[in-house]
């Protein structure tokens, strides 16, 4: 909820749904709010966190955790200014609680978690669980209050929402062991890695789309964009550019046919990797325990000019994969005359100086920020996380919006029959379509 405090939110703002919440969260104690981003998850939960701290007399030790970008951009910039967090309330990043603070954390009897990003818990069952999950897991298991936070909790597949409630301890989810999930409530099929052969679990069965139906009721409140919220049109489009075959594209898509279904899932996208940065003009490669980069000999990637032509025109977006691509956008935008940044903070300032600025960021760090300020985002290039592109593009096309909003993803195409990446973005708008159902059928 852009531009609005917590007052205003409590006297003017707050909607049926959000009021509702409230009283599900203080009911339940521990529940994940899945609005939409732009939806205003935050205030219910900072109302709800307000409450439990007149129920401890004013000495609830609450614990914020999230991820950097988060913690930075929306609770220490935009909420605790307000003066209105708990005065024992400690913030932690996903990273620095599997820390020198893990201890401290461990040790502290907690009154309330809010868990903001939570999709960042979807480990347990198709993949191991993190170190930051199980943590979560062990904090939330003895704590009073959780409050989860997610705009996506749906990512690759139906599995992993019940890993979010699980290491959140919702609905029971917590009871439940990872493995006996696996085994008693998903359909999984025969993979191979560099061990030989194994079962991995791919999608829920009829008895674990029902048990989650159970605990989707009983923990967690969707909400989706609906007609009240006057969103504006988002238009998602594609501008591919024929290039040559390069001989190190040839190269690097040869590690890919090699990668026959008895390679693991790692080696593939390492050599995915290798193919999409061939692609566009350089290649990593290690040497003396160290990363370096090779550029391409005369290549010309036709997406520079390209930026440089839309960055012209207005303030942009540009989401980047590989820190080389930054290299080559801000070496453009420079030689161009156009003022650019790399910090959402930055980028925000200038905006609202009135001054013309591009944001250069990596698709992975889109979170948390509001900026209905820009309209246009240019994906150079993506990676295969739904998740990231889900988050990155609501920073701009979220309710407060009023403006249409345009994505722009950016295909180098050299011709060949594996469009190496146009099936980065086909296999986003797949992922997109197991995210809509489940909000449209929870939401509803």
């Amino acid at each position: 909820m852009a531009g609005i405090t917590y007052k205003e939110y409590n006297e003017k703002y707050r909607l049926p749904e959000q009021a509702r919440d409230e009283q599900l969260i203080m009911q339940h104690k521990h529940h994940v709010l899945c609005y939409e981003p732009g939806k205003g998850k935050s205030y219910p939960a900072i109302h709800c966190m307000i409450e439990i701290n007149k129920l401890k007399h004013g000495n609830a030790k609450v614990l914020i955790m999230s991820d950097a970008t988060c913690i930075r951009e929306m609770w220490r910039a935009e909420i605790m200014p307000q003066g209105i967090l708990p005065k024992e309330t400690y913030m932690v990043t996903d990273r620095t609680a599997i820390g020198t603070v893990k201890e401290a954390l461990v040790n502290t009897k907690w009154d309330l978690i809010i868990c903001d990003e939570c999709q960042s818990l979807r480990s347990g069952v198709t993949r191991a669980k993190s170190k930051y999950a199980k943590l979560v897991y062990a904090l939330t298991k003895r704590t009073e209050y959780v409050i989860g936070m997610t705009g996506t909790i749906a990512g690759n597949n139906n599995i992993e929402p019940f890993c979010v409630l699980h290491n959140l301890n919702v609905a029971g989810m917590g009871q439940i062991k990872c493995n006996i999930f696996k085994a008693a409530y998903c359909e999984s099929e025969l993979q191979y890695g560099p061990f030989g052969a194994f079962e991995k679990p791919v999608r829920l069965n009829q008895r674990g789309e029902e048990l989650m139906a159970k605990a989707y009721q009983e923990g967690c409140s969707f909400w989706e964009y609906d007609d009240n919220d006057e969103m504006p049109p988002m238009e998602v489009k594609i501008e591919t550019f024929k290039i040559p075959v390069t001989e190190h594209y040839k190269d690097a898509l040869e590690g890919i046919l090699k990668c026959d279904e008895h390679e693991s899932t790692v080696l593939k996208a390492i050599a995915l990797q290798k193919a999409q940065q061939a692609l566009n003009g350089f290649l990593y490669y290690d040497e003396d325990s160290m990363r370096h980069t090779f550029e391409l000999p005369d290549f010309v990637n036709p997406k520079i000019q390209f930026v440089v032509d839309e960055c012209k025109k207005g303030n942009r977006i540009i989401a980047y994969r590989f820190q080389e691509d930054a290299y080559f956008i801000s070496k453009a935008l420079d030689r161009a005359g156009i003022s650019h940044c790399d910090s959402i903070g930055t980028f925000k300032d200038q905006l609202s100086r009135g001054h013309h600025c591009v944001l250069v960021l990596q698709c992975s760090k889109g979170k948390s920020a509001n900026l209905q300020e820009c309209q246009e985002i240019i994906y150079y290039t993506a990676d295969f996380s739904f998740i990231a592109y889900k988050q990155f593009i609501h920073r701009c096309w979220r309710r407060g919006q009023s403006q249409p909003c345009k994505v722009t993803f950016l295909v180098n195409d050299p011709g060949d029959k594996y469009k190496v990446e146009y099936k980065i973005w086909e296999s986003l708008r797949k992922k997109q379509s197991i995210h809509e159902t489940l909000m449209s059928i929870k939401g509803g």
